[in-house]
């Protein structure tokens, strides 16, 4: 790779990465991956919206020093592939671990991912894979919030219908008292 295709890619990696605390960044550690495999994946990644890249380590230790991103050692170790979404963090995270878990022979392993602008470990990255999508999460959020408000209006509409109830009851009792007397 020559000095300006160097340069392009460190330009690529930096607009991908500027505002890096509202994107999901995962890092993979990929081995004897065959080039059809490695299309297949980049045209699944691409149509969730998600930019996939092979690089280099000393050109993603370069990037990430001048975007000061926090990020563990480990991903300048060995072959590195980075992948990046705008979206749900466990969508990300979920691809690559459903990819993983698909392999018999272990053609990459997840070194770990930069989420928010906090750095996760290779396995914390496959716990967040575990979790429901965030659009799941709200929605099981504010069905919580809103059914103790339902229990509340049924308890009081409750309290209210008895009333009615044995106000009518009374005046049943009265009216036939009346016609009695």
């Amino acid at each position: 790779m020559n000095k300006d295709e160097k340069r392009q890619v460190l330009k690529e990696l930096k607009s991908n990465l500027e505002n890096f605390e509202n994107k999901n960044v995962i890092f993979v550690n990929f081995n004897k991956i065959k080039g059809n495999e490695i299309s297949e994946l980049r045209k699944s990644l691409k149509k969730e919206n998600i930019f996939y890249r092979v690089v280099k380590s000393n050109l993603l230790r370069i990037v990430s020093e001048e975007l000061d991103l926090r990020v563990d050692g480990i991903i300048f170790k060995g072959p590195v592939a980075i992948a990046i979404n705008d979206a749900d963090a466990s969508v990300l995270a979920k691809k690559f671990t459903d990819l993983k878990d698909s392999q018999e022979n272990k053609l990459f392993d997840i070194k770990g991912g930069l989420i928010g602008n906090r750095w996760y470990s290779g396995e914390e990255v496959i716990e967040i894979s575990k979790l429901p999508p965030r659009d799941i999460i709200i929605g099981k959020l504010l069905y919580l919030m809103n059914s103790p408000l339902s229990r509340l209006v049924t308890v009081l509409k409750k309290t209210e219908n008895d009333f009615v109830n044995v106000l009518s009851q009374i005046k049943d009792k009265k009216e036939q008292l009346a016609q009695s007397a």
